[in-house]
């Protein structure tokens, strides 16, 4: 359901689908068990097998990432960009005569963020090697509530920054408007964004000639970011009909002050994130920090102010493009915050918050059937491989860690008869050795994470440094709960019925 539409019976049936189907098969050892357990047993060793392939993928992926990611941080990009010859770019009608007329739109969504989380942000941006500061405006759209503190902060900031930074726009989202999701960071986007392209037509700026990126407020970029982003941009065939995005999210801000379960999570996201995206991205959403043509935004009528931001954009995007929209990936990084708290309770707490939050991202399932379902525009190739991919997402991905451990268990507890079989006799002993083959390609990945973070505080203990290593392994306890648990009850209240009526905000320490 898109924003300002009633709500249909297909809706409500497309809202139920994502949630059943996790757990139809998530209780599958219960009920299929008692009905067919060799079929339950047989599933269960797929999906060991299964398990330890998307280790190998993951780990392949990974290496090929990582390879990328130290290529194009060593590269000069807006030298790059310079040596284009804009008369044999593709699609010149979308751009500008040279590189001079390329513009930057950056909008930042604030809601109360502290100076301290604000200036590492800013300092990014005023260090990027990008020489054409003055083509970049910097667009702050603030919540109401904490508008008061975040100016103040800002007038700080054109104090320090103003001269390598320039042009800062600077918005108020009222508080209260109806119809918007509270908490949600579409509303406030969509105020600033709104605001910020009728000023930049008030100062003569044509759309077609602009790059619009969104990132949180504490997100810092790598001094490559933006001259790697208008490379891509510029080369891009079709690039109206694209997204960009780094492959790279990185959470160096604070990493080492976290709690270890803040930080293997933070880090799953940073190696998931980057095997996935290299090996294929044909089936991937925006996330966090993403850009396109500031006439996309506009197509895409910017975001719907009802539901989460990210993720639904994308198929706003989608739709508006006639299901022609994809990424463009590059790997030079960005890196914001791990989830942190005054206490040790509360910074879980707001981990699980947070995740629950992008747990409800599973909304963009319903609407990208429902979208399907009317859209005529789309070819039927493409809707089978996102049904496809969505269909894995709740069937498996949401499912296999708890089913692989607790599967047999539960299976012999509903059906004492299984232990006499001969299959399931066998698999055990088969399912263990293949998750400790699985368990194996956890040992990269661990190494791996040490090259993207930053080095680990030397005041540490030689003992606390060593447990750093073991936080790999640790990645299962994490799957088992803070990556399960909120996206389940996310997908189940969605299931039933039942709507956010305010998201969370994940408030920033440092």
């Amino acid at each position: 359901m898109w924003e300002g539409e009633s709500k249909t019976k297909l809706d409500r049936l497309l809202e139920i689908l994502p949630g059943l189907t996790t757990w139809v098969v998530l209780t599958s050892p219960v009920w299929l068990g008692i009905l067919a357990p060799n079929l339950v047993a047989i599933f269960l060793t797929f999906l060991s097998i299964y398990w330890v392939y998307l280790a190998l993928v993951h780990t392949v992926g990974l290496l090929i990432g990582y390879k990328r990611y130290k290529y194009e941080i060593g590269i000069d990009w807006f030298k790059k960009c310079k040596e284009l010859s804009f008369s044999s770019l593709p699609e010149l009608d979308t751009l500008p005569k040279d590189l001079s007329g390329i513009k930057h739109l950056i909008l930042i969504p604030t809601v109360n963020e502290p100076l301290e989380v604000l200036i590492p942000t800013f300092k990014s941006l005023a260090e990027q090697n990008y020489p054409l500061k003055e083509n970049i405006f910097i667009a702050i759209t603030c919540e109401e509530r904490g508008a008061q503190e975040v100016s103040a902060s800002i007038e700080k900031i054109k104090e320090m920054y103003g001269k390598e930074i320039g042009n800062i726009l600077f918005y108020i989202h009222p508080s209260g408007t109806p119809g918007e999701l509270v908490g949600g960071g579409a509303a406030n986007r969509t105020w600033g964004a709104k605001h910020a392209v009728e000023d930049l037509k008030t100062m003569g700026i044509k759309t077609k000639d602009v790059i619009f990126t969104t990132f949180d407020a504490d997100t810092n970029l790598h001094k490559e970011f933006i001259p790697r982003l208008t490379y891509a941009y510029l080369t891009c065939s079709k690039r109206l009909n694209h997204f960009y995005s780094t492959a790279v999210f990185l959470f160096n801000n604070n990493i080492w002050n976290v709690h270890t379960l803040m930080r293997i999570e933070a880090n799953s996201i940073t190696l998931g994130t980057l095997s996935t995206w290299t090996l294929s991205n044909d089936t991937k959403e925006t996330f966090s920090c993403y850009s396109i043509a500031l006439d996309t935004l506009i197509d895409a009528n910017f975001w719907d102010v009802t539901l989460i931001d990210d993720t639904v954009f994308y198929w706003r995007a989608f739709f508006a493009r006639k299901g022609n929209f994809k990424p463009r990936i590059f790997y030079t990084p960005n890196s914001s915050d791990a989830v942190h708290g005054e206490s040790f309770a509360k910074a879980h707490q707001s981990l699980y918050k947070q995740l629950l939050r992008w747990g409800w991202g599973s909304v963009t399932t319903p609407l990208a059937m429902r979208g399907f379902i009317k859209s005529k525009d789309v070819p039927l190739s493409t809707k089978i491989l996102w049904m496809v991919n969505k269909a894995e997402r709740h069937a498996i991905f949401r499912t296999m860690v708890f089913l692989i451990t607790f599967g047999f268990a539960i299976l012999t507890l509903v059906n004492e008869n299984v232990k006499q079989t001969a299959i399931a006799y066998r698999l055990p002993d088969i399912t263990s050795l293949i998750l400790t083959i699985g368990l194996i390609f956890l040992i990269p990945s661990t190494f791996l994470r040490q090259k993207f973070v930053t080095p680990i505080p030397k005041e540490w203990s030689f003992f606390r440094k060593f447990l750093t290593y073991l936080e790999g392994p640790l990645v299962i306890l994490n799957l088992l709960t803070f990556s399960f648990i909120p996206f389940l009850e996310a997908e189940t209240k969605m299931m039933l019925g039942k709507r956010y009526k305010s998201l969370h905000f994940t408030p920033k320490y440092r």
